[in-house]
């Protein structure tokens, strides 16, 4: 079968050019051409279409071509350029080669062109592979160092956060726990200005949380999630892009929790809502919006969530294509081709199916069919920290701020003690203390969390089977492993009170023959 090539021709003389494409269609080419003469032909060539090589004679009346592969050059273009001459010297031809010229043959010796053509479009694919290969190394090096960033950024405003928002929860439970007096009732200025205080530390408390879940998009972790949050926190990323753009409307419909890895989720639902604003901004009608879509699929156990837009669509003959990494139909400059070639990958690693449905003028869906995680067991509720059992409760974090916020949280009926030294806390438990709970922060600069824990096992190991840990989320591979080997929970900063009491209440209480 005759190999395709799009060739632009430099060539003054109709009889030399057909004796060229002969040449190559000899050699077994099924030829698409252009041929020009002048440098202004040749620059609107090079403007309307993608060449696969471009063959020039060495001299024309008006043009030559050194003068063509300079203006290829120019627009930073890697293609096969070859020249072909009735007669050249050799030390044209060597002027030519160190210019950069790839090849160069005489009219009247032909027969390698074939060859020689083969050659520059294999080296150049090549090439083309092996930019690819540097430009995804440096692309994979700016996401690493930008996901070390976020995660440093987010363990530092977590700290600060979790004190604040503790904080909060006790004055808020502080007002409601005692009668509004005379000159302030339930709606009073004070108590509306703690309650958007928190709503605003909800907030930053969800972009710090989304800050963290981009910050690992390769974290190959798995487990029961809710796509409607990580939906959400995608959109929240993106909504900057999207929301001059287009109209978001959520048909949120599935019930059951996906299996998957949170931050390779939240990778791909980013990638295609930043797709899918492009494409709107770029559609043809009035009607710019992006619909989200999740549902049940009961006949194979999945859910599918659909990402949809009122584009252009996608022509059928570039519907595979997309997913190739580098390829693009986006202006120069904009995006880099990786975007949906990720999105496949990663939705492959998660045992996920990923494709596209598309019509033309009416925009596309692209799908995601995840599977199903398995209903958790519910666990029995119990009443917590009742007046019959108290609470004695270290909480072991180097941010001092953090534990007195947890120690006014927590109040009566718990005697809470804040340590901010591991060393501290250790020679305690060897005098004969004993803590119900210890809340240790797996992030300290003398002992961290598991160099603690590992110690307390070794000292008291009834004591280690009651930490629970806190962590602000810098949370690198190896504290991963190890929470993985303990089963010790883990909370994330700023603290939800609700989960850290359930945490509280599901550990006994300790013996009485026990206590120091």
């Amino acid at each position: 079968m005759a190999t395709p090539l799009k060739l632009l021709l430099v060539e003054d003389l109709e009889d030399d050019a057909l004796m060229v494409l002969r040449e190559l269609r000899r050699g077994g080419y099924d030829i698409t051409h252009t041929r020009v003469e002048t440098a202004e032909a040749f620059t609107q060539a090079l403007d309307q279409g993608a060449w696969d090589a471009i063959i020039a004679d060495y001299a024309l009346p008006r043009f030559d071509a050194l003068a063509a592969f300079r203006l290829v050059k120019q627009r930073g273009l890697d293609l096969p350029f070859l020249i072909v001459s009735g007669q050249m010297g050799e030390d044209t031809a060597v002027a030519a080669m160190k210019a950069g010229v790839h090849d160069f043959l005489l009219k009247d010796r032909l027969g390698r062109l074939g060859p020689a053509m083969a050659r520059e479009l294999r080296e150049a694919g090549v090439r083309a592979e092996r930019r690819g290969m540097q430009e995804q190394l440096l692309l994979s090096d700016r996401l690493a160092s930008l996901g070390l960033l976020s995660a440093s950024v987010a363990h530092e405003i977590n700290n600060p956060l979790a004190s604040l928002m503790a904080n909060l929860d006790f004055l808020l439970e502080e007002r409601g726990e005692r009668e509004p007096g005379p000159a302030e009732g339930p709606d009073s200025e004070q108590e509306q200005a703690l309650i958007d205080s928190r709503m605003c530390a909800d907030r930053i408390r969800e972009i710090v949380r989304d800050i963290k879940v981009f910050s690992r998009p390769e974290d190959k972790q798995r487990g029961p999630l809710d796509v409607h949050r990580v939906l959400d926190s995608s959109l929240r990323m993106a909504w900057n892009h999207v929301s001059h753009r287009a109209r978001v409307i959520k048909e949120y419909n599935a019930t059951s929790q996906v299996l998957g890895g949170e931050g390779p989720l939240g990778q791909i639902f980013l990638n295609l809502l930043i797709n899918a604003a492009d494409a709107v901004a770029d559609g043809p009608g009035i009607a710019r919006e992006i619909r989200l879509v999740t549902r049940e699929e009961e006949a194979t156990g999945q859910v599918r969530v659909e990402v949809h837009d009122t584009g252009r669509g996608i022509p059928p003959e570039l519907r595979e294509r997309i997913f190739e990494p580098f390829f693009t139909t986006k202006p120069v400059g904009v995006g880099t081709g990786l975007g949906l070639s990720i999105c496949r990958r990663l939705a492959l690693e998660l045992g996920a199916q990923f494709g596209v449905e598309s019509e033309m003028g009416r925009g596309s869906v692209f799908h995601l069919l995840l599977p199903r995680a398995d209903a958790l067991a519910p666990q029995p509720s119990r009443e917590l920290l009742t007046p019959a059992q108290p609470r004695c409760v270290l909480v072991l974090d180097d941010e001092a701020m953090v534990g007195r916020a947890l120690q006014r949280l927590l109040g009566t009926p718990c005697d809470v003690h804040v340590l901010v030294q591991g060393t501290t806390a250790l020679a305690r438990v060897a005098a004969g203390q004993r803590f119900d709970v210890i809340l240790c922060d797996l992030l300290m600069p003398e002992m961290d969390g598991p160099q603690f824990y590992e110690m307390l096992l070794q000292l008291a190991p009834d004591q280690a089977q009651r930490v629970i840990f806190m962590t602000g989320g810098a949370i690198t591979e190896r504290t991963r492993a190890f929470l993985d080997s303990t089963g010790r929970p883990c909370l994330d900063k700023p603290i939800e009170v609700r989960k850290l009491r359930a945490q509280m209440a599901a550990l006994p209480p300790l013996e009485p023959r026990a206590l120091a």
